[in-house]
């Protein structure tokens, strides 16, 4: 399927969606734990140096000394001795693995890890990783990894052609890395249970705060857009996970934000339910140029609208269409934006283009980010 074919799918659903009400982002509820979180709960990055072994060939070369170096050191302690230049073998592979130490993790859990080329490997695929300590921000080893290499990609390569297809120097280990230390969790503020928003903002934060003290957490308060704080008197006699647990669950209906994302390079376009539209004329038109031969140039009009130049020697042909202005009504729904856009059948270039002149011109009310 072409994207210009997804992107006018996923607008006829919004629109549709929109249209019944299903999108409307007043009528959704959804639970504090998916807008916030409690501060003391984070995660914490971990990293390490490793090598991958078993590849067929597709390795380090010899030219990336400090892999031959890891290599013969490790050797060394298994009692083999030699220097790094004995091994000429590239079926080995410098790496930087890296993962996220979940809070609350318990000594024997396991968790995922990534795990990237750091030298001039062309692929991993098939690889395992050796015994690797990870180490937190302040050097200590926090988890070991160790494992076979799911690689996504596929790379193949003869005497005439070379096929890649997605990264091959990118790797991922389910579950592939064993905690060793516990990171305390510690609660700063006895008294209260402060929670994060996700996103800043004073509207969603203000709700939070009205849902909360509708579920019997008297008390709740915003101190800024992204900070809630829940005095834990307000009910003494609940366990501590048990409390945080009924303040995840309370309902809140969040502000949405009017936003316009566009990914240039897919074609994917998101427009906000909070977008606005002002009144506004937008000229449509396109122009279709081929080149044949060199030759001399002639004009002609159609009736149907068209204007076509054409030599005797068919050398250019130029198809212009005559521009059409359509009227974009103001609306208070979504369905404005996306009618006028399909009404004008414009392509997924150009409904970039248009969505970039309306916010020039002010008649569109939205923040536009392009990704």
């Amino acid at each position: 399927m072409s994207i210009k074919k997804q992107v006018v799918q996923v607008l006829c659903w919004a629109l549709l969606l929109s249209g019944s009400g299903v999108l409307n982002a007043q009528e959704v509820s959804v639970r504090v734990k998916d807008l916030a979180s409690v501060i003391e709960l984070r995660d914490n990055q971990l990293i390490g140096y490793g090598l991958v072994v078993g590849l067929r060939g597709s390795g380090d070369s010899r030219s990336t000394a400090f892999t031959n170096k890891a290599l013969a050191n490790i050797l060394k302690k298994m009692g083999l001795t030699g220097t790094d230049k004995d091994f000429k073998s590239r079926n080995v592979a410098s790496v930087m693995v890296t993962a996220s130490l979940p809070p609350y993790a318990k000594r024997g859990q396991k968790i995922s890890v990534s795990v990237s080329s750091l030298g001039d490997a062309s692929s991993l695929d098939g690889g395992v990783l050796l015994m690797t300590p990870l180490q937190g921000a302040d050097y200590k080893t926090y988890a070991v990894a160790q494992g076979s290499l799911i690689v996504g990609g596929i790379s193949g390569q003869s005497e005439k052609i070379s096929y890649v297809k997605n990264k091959t120097t990118v790797g991922r280990i389910p579950d592939g890395a064993i905690v060793e230390v516990e990171v305390p969790v510690t609660r700063e503020d006895q008294q209260n249970i402060t929670l994060v928003l996700k996103d800043n903002n004073f509207i969603t934060a203000s709700r939070v705060v009205d849902a909360l003290i509708e579920n019997e957490f008297e008390g709740a308060k915003a101190i800024d857009p992204s900070t809630i704080k829940v005095p834990v008197s307000a009910i003494d006699n609940l366990p501590y996970v048990d409390l945080v647990a009924k303040i995840e669950n309370t309902l809140v209906i969040p502000d949405a934000s009017a936003k316009v994302i566009i990914n240039s390079r897919t074609g994917t376009v998101i427009i906000g339910e909070m977008v606005r539209l002002f009144p506004v004329g937008v000229t449509h038109g396109s122009v279709s140029i081929k080149v044949r031969q060199s030759g001399n140039l002639s004009s002609q009009y159609s009736t149907e609208g068209e204007i076509s130049t054409i030599d005797s020697s068919e050398a250019i042909t130029v198809n212009e269409e005559r521009a059409r202005v359509v009227m974009l009504e103001p609306d208070a729904s979504l369905s404005s934006l996306v009618e006028s856009l399909n009404v004008i059948g414009v392509t997924t270039k150009e409904m970039i283009s248009i969505i970039q002149a309306l916010k020039e011109a002010n008649a569109l009310i939205a923040d536009i980010e392009v990704i």
